[in-house]
């Protein structure tokens, strides 16, 4: 079949380490025919500051064509900056779709990107189908804008949701449109060897931000350092929030335990967390989490949030650890129990390894693509 998808730069902008990217990939390595439409900003610039490249490229078999727009603000979400979009795309679609003829659309985040699916799904008369991701449904459903989340799902023939505590949050916005759970996969291809790992290592990816919780994991390690003095804490990442975290730091004093280490290589990531033995990320709002998946591939005892999507995943106690959000006792308890229990801490590891290592991008995309045969008339 042939899919066009439709995802923002933001989420493609770094093919070492864009999971679209990875799911397009499995659907051209399963014999289909995949071209990505990305929405790029005029004048729009890299996370390191240089132009962004808007060459058509094929790449792993996935054709990469940017529609260039007008925009008011750098992100592309908006009013205007969507009009901007959706007149650009109507006056270049012939170009854009030259060679191809759509079979199904699949548009990952509702907003921008699922109305550009929906302008294109009534003009090429194809299904729809629409990823949430997490922050771009719960954010506005913590606001109360249900009558918004709504009207967006009814544009969709189907809503995939990558957690299922996220499906059933945005089922409450009373679509009639049918919402399923597929949960995301992760590159096996890039995972390093497992090393042995140094004790009481802890290590937290994710962007610098008050969704993430690296506050509440800073918190957590200094009262786990005042009992085990050779702890280590690694942050990887970059934000608005990393001169408040040094800060944290300096004032719990732990500053000479932990490494900042800012933006680097997803393969480099990868190494980083082969080496340590505890992943810690408590954030809030997590639709899933693919980083999750990573470091329980490579062997970290991996501690998460209850509620989140990653519970669709971890059982606590067995293949890793759930805990109460913003609690930074209940991650020093974690951690101590399995300083109390070696074995059972390592049992936690390798099972937890087990279980990540299941969830492919093959897997992944073969769920997705029993969806498209359902929706696409004359397969189902």
């Amino acid at each position: 079949m042939n899919i066009l998808t439709v995802c923002y730069y933001g989420m493609y902008q770094d093919l070492s380490l864009s999971f679209v990217h990875a799911q397009m990939a499995a659907y051209a390595a399963q014999g289909h025919r995949v071209r990505v439409l990305i929405p790029i900003a005029w004048g729009k610039k890299d996370w390191d500051g240089s132009a962004v490249s808007c060459k058509r490229r094929v790449l792993d078999g996935v054709e990469m064509i940017p529609l260039r727009y007008l925009s008011l603000s750098g992100y592309g979400e908006g009013g205007f900056n969507t009009r901007s979009a959706l007149w650009a795309l109507r006056c270049g679609l012939k170009g854009l779709l030259r060679g191809f003829a759509p079979d199904v659309i699949h548009a990952h985040t509702l907003g921008f990107c699922s109305t550009i699916g929906a302008w294109l799904k009534q003009r090429l008369n194809v299904p729809l189908v629409v990823t949430t991701h997490g922050s771009d449904s719960s954010i506005a459903l913590e606001r109360g804008e249900y009558e918004q989340m709504k009207s967006l799902c009814d544009e969709a023939d189907h809503i995939v949701a990558v957690s299922s505590v996220l499906a059933e949050k945005l089922r409450n916005c009373g679509t009639a449109t049918p919402i399923s759970t597929i949960l995301n996969g992760f590159i096996l291809q890039h995972l390093p060897e497992v090393q042995d790992k140094q004790p009481l290592s802890f290590i937290q990816v994710g962007q610098l931000s008050q969704q993430k919780r690296f506050d509440v994991t800073i918190r957590a390690f200094a009262k786990l350092r005042a009992a085990y003095p050779s702890a280590t804490l690694t942050v990887i990442g970059q934000g608005s929030e990393r001169e408040a975290l040094q800060a944290l730091c300096e004032e719990l004093q732990v500053t000479d335990a932990v490494r900042f280490l800012g933006q680097i290589h997803n393969r480099e990531v990868l190494a980083e967390m082969a080496k340590h033995q505890f992943f810690v990320m408590p954030s809030v709002r997590e639709g899933f989490g693919i980083v999750y998946l990573e470091a329980m591939a490579c062997g970290c005892i991996t501690v998460g949030t209850e509620g989140e999507g990653i519970s669709d995943v971890i059982v606590s106690g067995e293949n890793g650890f759930l805990v109460p959000a913003d609690t930074p006792d209940a991650i020093v308890e974690a951690v101590e129990s399995c300083v109390r229990q070696p074995q059972m801490a390592e049992t936690v590891a390798h099972r937890g390894s087990y279980t990540a290592r299941q969830l492919t991008w093959q897997a992944n995309a073969q769920s997705y693509l029993q969806l498209f045969d359902y929706l696409i008339p004359g397969i189902s």
